[in-house]
């Protein structure tokens, strides 16, 4: 018998849903900014991930939630002309399918903060400055996985800037 919810209209995410959710929206949200924008490079982990508790109870159990690596572009937006509201728009496209709204936006000494939210409680940050950041936060959610990931960020793409591997003589 498992400790984990069964799904009916007030259950709760287990641990392994909430870190493929998260997984599954950093993906679509950085990839849309490096489709937009190529010259952004990849995406890296500059703070780690955590499992933090969330200060909620479900059934007198503590929940937690997941904060995501804060994920950095390698190289600078290109910010001409509109340039952040279209990496913008790029990820209001990426995340609408994952029921994800943008709910907060605003701009403060020319670094641009972005906040989408969906009705579970997801968050997904987008800050645009002399770099892109990103970063996402779960819902509460059971802790104790079957399947635990190593990592909720996506794995980086090979940039095209990249040179070529070079054989070893």
């Amino acid at each position: 018998m498992s400790a984990l919810p069964a799904k009916t209209p007030d259950a709760i995410a287990s641990q392994d849903e909430t870190h493929l959710h998260i997984h599954e929206l950093l993906t679509a949200a950085t990839q849309a900014l490096l489709h937009e924008q190529p010259g952004l490079g990849t995406f890296e982990d500059h703070r780690p991930q955590r499992d933090r508790p969330s200060g909620e109870a479900w059934n007198g159990l503590e929940t937690m939630c997941h904060v995501s690596a804060l994920l950095i572009a390698g190289r600078s937006p290109d910010l001409s002309e509109c340039g952040s509201q279209r990496l913008l728009d790029a990820v209001d496209s990426a995340v609408a399918p994952l029921r994800l709204t943008r709910q907060d936006d605003r701009e403060d000494s020319g670094v641009r903060t972005v906040v989408w939210r969906d009705p579970d409680g997801v968050r997904l940050e987008v800050v645009i400055g002399v770099r892109v950041a990103v970063r996402a936060i779960s819902m509460p959610f059971l802790p104790g996985s079957l399947r635990p990931l190593w990592t909720t960020s996506p794995a980086s793409p090979i940039s095209p800037l990249t040179p070529p591997p070079q054989p070893l003589h």
